[in-house]
């Protein structure tokens, strides 16, 4: 028989390699992540897309754990993230200006070479 780590009659995904590490930061078991996993495929379906799959998993550990569920950046409407890449393109130009003035100054300051 192949060596599989889960296959059984229900055809359940492989469990995710990064398992063991999620229900460690969790704090739970990792018989009890994969107890959550194999409801998560069962719930979703082993064939459903596998970042909603992942998706799912974690809330669940979340859940199990207590932990607090936050959301997406992208679903935060009052997130500043834009102000900080704006603050950042702006911070850039000032510097590449800085660089245009003073190569400016220095091709103004140099005394031309005089033919001999």
């Amino acid at each position: 028989m192949k060596n599989a780590k889960n296959h059984s009659v229900t055809k359940t995904p492989p469990y995710p390699e990064v398992l063991p590490w999620f229900a460690s930061r969790a704090g739970i078991s990792e018989a009890r992540a994969k107890a959550l996993w194999d409801l998560t495929c069962h719930e979703l379906g082993a064939e459903s897309d596998p970042k909603a799959l992942m998706d799912r998993l974690i809330e669940r550990i979340g859940e199990e754990a207590g932990l607090p569920i936050t959301p997406d950046y992208t679903e935060q409407p009052n997130g500043f993230g834009w102000l900080y890449r704006h603050y950042g393109r702006l911070t850039d130009m000032a510097l590449v200006t800085s660089g245009a003035m003073a190569r400016f100054w220095q091709q103004a300051m140099t005394p031309p070479n005089l033919a001999r």
